[in-house]
């Protein structure tokens, strides 16, 4: 189902991308593609925050917090300096194919990203979460494609030699998750000890009294 669903998310990317043109798309694709990247390699590192740590859902508000604060600020900036202040023509199959290739990406770019957050918070184990397919194969497809986006980013913004690839921060966060679930599961499950109502125990002797029987008489 979510992979219908995310097709269907796409497919509403295609028809906006067709109505603004081919440049407007390109900038929003741009900056979408930055701030997603942003979120996923920032957003552990303020999750890690002792203050944000023992929050619920840690992962996943630092990486949507991040990654909305990114697209408003690039989204803006776009705004001020190019699709503001002019627009580029571009051929009408370009406006029209080209714009909607970028927007179908673009949607289902951003249902992927939205499919790894489900997977790396605790409602990931929630039995109709489970049912509606956020997991299997569908996550592994969502992780390598926000994967190749993110490692594209990653090759123009780092050094070959120190760098960490999106799908190993992904990785990271899902084994976290994970984690979290079986520790969550073992101490729900754990018996209580129970309590000791018997009360100090009697201990019992194995001394045996004895019983005087009747006197025997002795006088003649």
């Amino acid at each position: 189902m979510t992979f219908w669903i995310g097709i269907l998310v796409g497919v509403l990317f295609v028809y906006f991308a067709v109505k603004i043109g081919f440049y407007e798309t390109l900038i929003m694709m741009f900056n979408v593609v930055i701030s997603v990247f942003l979120g996923i390699f920032l957003g552990p590192m303020i999750a890690n925050i002792p203050v944000v740590a023992d929050t619920p859902f840690c992962n996943i508000l630092s990486i949507l917090t991040i990654t909305a604060a990114a697209f408003l600020i690039l989204h803006g900036i776009s705004f001020v300096f190019l699709t503001g202040q002019f627009n580029i023509s571009f051929p009408k199959v370009l406006d029209v194919i080209g714009a909607g290739f970028l927007g179908f990406l673009g949607g289902f770019l951003i249902w992927s990203f939205i499919t790894i957050l489900v997977c790396i918070s605790p409602i990931s184990q929630n039995a109709f979460v489970k049912g509606a397919g956020f997991g299997g194969h569908f996550q592994q497809m969502s992780i390598s494609y926000v994967s190749w986006w993110g490692d594209l980013v990653n090759k123009a913004a780092y050094s070959q030699d120190n760098k960490q690839t999106t799908q190993q921060v992904i990785s990271g966060l899902l084994k976290n998750a994970e984690k979290k679930t079986q520790k969550k599961e073992t101490i729900q499950i754990e018996p209580n000890k129970p309590a000791d109502l018997t009360g100090p125990k009697r201990v019992e002797t194995n001394v045996k009294k004895k019983i005087p029987g009747p006197k025997s008489d002795d006088t003649p």
